[in-house]
Formats: structure tokens, sequence, C-alpha cells
């Protein structure tokens, strides 16, 4: 059975590759969820605890033992031994609410637990973004060195006719190395994700065989993605939760107001007398208005949790507008790449037609490296509208 265990988990771990089976995994495996999970076991266990009575209270003991005649217990009528038994009896509310806090805290762990599920699929959409688009870094900056190789022996005899050119060559030299090392750094950002899926997920990946495909939230109406975040949001939804805990304890600091009385009976034992039974019941002098002061300092609680509440609306609601808004600018300064991009592929047709009739290789090489910084540019653009997409589906609760 271990071996069969072991297997499925190594299957896992390697056909787990795509978008949505990493984050399902991810889920199922991350450490913090299974701790969440024994928390809302013992929080089920504590609701029952709060609404039991409490244990009552055995004693026994011996009145009045006489210094010269210690072991005499027929000396006078006071000696006895007696066993009684105090039990506290609620005369409110009390147990009933506080099982209900515990029904509330339950419900607000329920909501960490949702919301820890979103940030899981965030990290992991992360991740893929991140190595999708060190890969097309990888692949744009392959293109040109390999450009880079295919023209360099007319170069050296360009540079050997045209001293002139000389500098340029130089530059165009330098320019090589720093897409080079730009190679280096998308290898190593590839590397970075594989890391973070295993962080995360607690799975090893060897390569991101999908993608996280853009979901044009600027093109949605903005009512519609404020009521999904209002219905959705597990974030929204906790702090809705403890602002019923923090009620829930205002309540309960009232039911507190009425005391709780105990009563003793005890049975009393004579030698050579009449063996008698007391009953007692005693009832707290609540003198010092600790009570009332302790309910006023959950209402102020209770406050706190209100604003808190909002506080954490507005975050939401805000913070998907000033996404919006970058999503928007990002995507205007995406459409002035294009244009340039499309203006250099001219200029590159238009050299290269020109090289047979003695035109620059320089200038076709230089135009070249146009375009493959424009390429890089709109890369990290798109890079950057990926990534505020991934924190838009995070706002909205999306797994």
């Amino acid at each position: 059975m271990k071996k069969l265990y072991t297997a499925l988990v190594l299957s896992l771990s390697l056909e787990a590759q795509t978008l949505q089976e990493t984050i399902n995994y991810s889920i199922q495996n991350n450490y913090q969820l299974q701790i969440l999970k024994e928390e809302s076991s013992i929080i089920g266990e504590q609701k029952e605890i709060e609404g039991f009575w409490a244990d009552p209270v055995l004693k026994v003991g011996i009145n009045d033992i006489q210094a010269d005649l210690p072991l005499s217990r027929n000396i006078e009528a006071m000696q006895n031994q007696f066993v009684s038994v105090s039990q506290s009896i609620p005369l409110s509310n009390r147990l009933e609410v506080a099982s209900q806090i515990e029904e509330e805290k339950r419900k607000v762990l329920d909501q960490k637990v949702e919301a820890l599920k979103v940030n899981i699929a965030f990290g992991v959409r992360k991740v893929f973004i991140d190595a999708a688009n060190a890969q097309k870094s990888l692949d744009i900056l392959d293109e040109y060195i390999g450009f880079l190789n295919t023209p360099m022996n007319l170069l050296i005899n360009l540079s050997a006719v045209e001293r002139n050119s000389v500098e340029k060559y130089i530059k165009t030299q330098l320019l090589q190395k720093s897409y080079q090392l730009q190679r280096e750094n998308a290898l190593q950002r590839q590397e970075i994700a594989k890391e973070n899926i295993e962080l995360i997920g607690n799975l090893k990946i060897d390569n991101f065989s999908d993608e996280v495909f853009l979901r044009r939230y600027e093109q949605q109406a903005l009512e519609g993605l404020l009521a999904q975040i209002r219905e959705q949001s597990p974030e929204l939804a906790m702090a809705t939760a403890l602002k019923e805990v923090a009620n829930r304890a205002v309540e309960l600091a009232g039911e507190k107001e009425q005391a709780d009385i105990t009563v003793t009976g005890g049975y009393y034992q004579r030698f050579d007398r009449n063996d008698y039974v007391s009953f007692a019941v005693s009832y707290p002098l609540y003198t010092h208005g600790k009570q009332e002061r302790q309910k006023v300092q959950a209402m102020k609680r209770a406050n706190i949790q209100n604003i808190t509440y909002r506080q954490a609306k507005v975050q939401l609601e805000h913070g998907l507008k000033i996404s919006l808004h970058e999503l928007k600018a990002l995507y205007q300064e995406l459409e002035i790449l294009e244009q340039s991009r499309v203006k250099i592929l001219k200029l590159i047709a238009n050299a290269k037609s020109e090289l047979s009739t003695g035109g620059s290789l320089v200038h076709y090489y230089e135009l070249f490296s146009q375009k493959t910084n424009n390429a890089l540019t709109m890369n990290k653009k798109q890079l950057s509208i990926a990534l505020i997409e991934n924190r838009i589906t995070q706002l909205l609760g999306e797994i």
C-alpha cells in the first residue's frame, strides 16, 4: 500500500504540469491548509465544550478537631465529618452565546481557508506567468543571437574596408554580450519558477507546458466586477465573519452581566448525635462595575471590526479600480510599441533589399537590434499586464 501511495505521489509530481492541475495539487498538499483543517476540528470541539456547565465541586472535610484530643469525635455537637457538592448554575444564555461565538469563529476559519486557496492559485499563476515570459525572452534573445552569428564574417570584412564603421562594430559586440547576459537571466528566472512551485505546492516541475490566458478585465463592466468582489471575495467574507464574532462577543458580555448562582448541598455525620443535611445558594455581588466595563470594551472591539470591514471593502474595490486603470495604460503603451514594431519591420525590409546595391550592413544590423529591443520591451509590458490580471483575479476571489 505504501509503495502504491508513493507511486501515486510520484506520478502526480511528474504529470501535474498544466496550470489547473498544478493549482489543484498545490491546494491539496499545502501545509498551511492542513494546519487550518486541524484548527477547524479544534473549533468544532470547543463549540461543544463552551456549551457545558462548569464541573461540580466535591468537598470532603472534618470540622472542629480538638487540639488536646484530636482523635475524639463526640466531645461536642459541632464535631462532624462531611461531604458536599457544589454546582454553578448559569441564569443567562451565556453558554449558548459562547457556543455560537465558536461557530462564528469556524466561519472565519472557513473563509481563511478559501482566502488561502485563492492566494495559492494566485502564486501558482504568477509562477507560470514568470516562466512563460522568461521562455518568450529566451526565444527573442536566441533569435537575435543567432542573427548576430550569421553576418559576423561580413561585418569583419566590412570593418576592414570602412574604418568609420569600426565604432559601430564595437558597439554591436557590446550589445551581443548584453543580450547574452539577459539570456542567462531568463534561464535563472525559469529555475526560480521551479523552486517557487515546489515551495507553494510541494511539487516538482521540470517544465511549464501551460500558459495563463488573459481575461481582458479592462473590457468588462466595472459594476459587475465590484459585485463579484462583494459576493465572492473570501477576504471580504472573512471581515464579515469577524464582525459577527465581535457582535456575538458584545452579546456575551451582556449575558455575563447576569451572574451565575452556586448551589451547595452537604451531608454532615456526627457520632452519638443526629446527622444533618445542609443546603446553600451563593450569588456574587457585582460592586465594581467590571461587567459593564467589559461590555463597553466588547462594543469598542465590535466597532473596530466594523471599521476593518469598511477598510477591507474600500481596499478591494479601489485596488480593482487602480488595477483596471493600470491595465488600460499598459495596453496603450503596448499599442505604441506595436506601431513602432511595424515601422521597424518595414525599415528592415528596405535595408535588406538595399544590401545588394551597396546598402549598409551595419545599418541593417542596427535595425535588427532595434527590432529585438522592441520585442523585449513589449514582452516586459505583457508581463506587467499578465501580473496585474492575476492580481485582479485574486481580488475577485477566483481560483
